[in-house]
């Protein structure tokens, strides 16, 4: 079993060589096919290529994703925050509309890292619509320990998501503070 730091690690090494390719067109296209079930196997040679079990759902998901939206925000706690981020874009009350608050309640909904990564395609589409990073690392992280932490992660996602205002009538922080 790893450790949390050894996981952390992987995931800055695997983000790192996922960021040297990104100029790559024929490398990012075939990791964009990961998120297929019908096409994935075209992604496995470059997985494997960025030193990844093919196997390793957190690899697969996080580099179709990256593929598909390469714009990183390494400051963001937790994807929760980057859900918050990509919810209030463009909202002048800080309330967060419906359509984003039930599409975030069914991604804590998941019981299964797959689960998540069927989820996270959507989040990620809207991401790059509206110009928002996402903590690749920490989600990569997230989903690789999502069987074992899944309560947890869920726990920073809704923080991150939903933050606590500091006194009643302040308007929501639109960045997160770690817990």
């Amino acid at each position: 079993m790893t450790t949390t730091n050894e996981s952390l690690n992987r995931a800055e090494r695997f983000l790192g060589r996922l960021r040297k390719i990104s100029m790559d067109r024929g490398k990012m296209a075939a990791l964009r096919r990961a998120s297929s079930t019908g096409t994935e196997r075209q992604a496995w040679p470059v997985i494997h290529s960025l030193g990844e079990d093919i196997g390793n759902l957190a690899a697969c998901t996080i580099g179709a994703l990256y593929a598909t939206h390469p714009q990183e925000d390494t400051k963001a706690f937790s994807f929760g925050t980057t859900c918050r981020r990509i919810a209030l874009d463009g909202v002048t009350d800080f309330k967060i509309p419906d359509s984003f608050d039930r599409r975030f309640r069914r991604l804590l909904a998941c019981d299964s890292a797959d689960d998540v990564a069927a989820q996270l395609k959507s989040w990620i589409r809207f991401a790059s619509a509206k110009g928002v990073g996402v903590n690749y690392e920490r989600l990569f992280w997230d989903i690789l320990s999502w069987n074992n932490h899944a309560d947890r992660i869920k726990l920073d996602w809704a923080r991150g998501f939903w933050p606590m205002r500091k006194e009643a009538g302040d308007e929501p922080p639109t960045a997160e503070v770690a817990p």
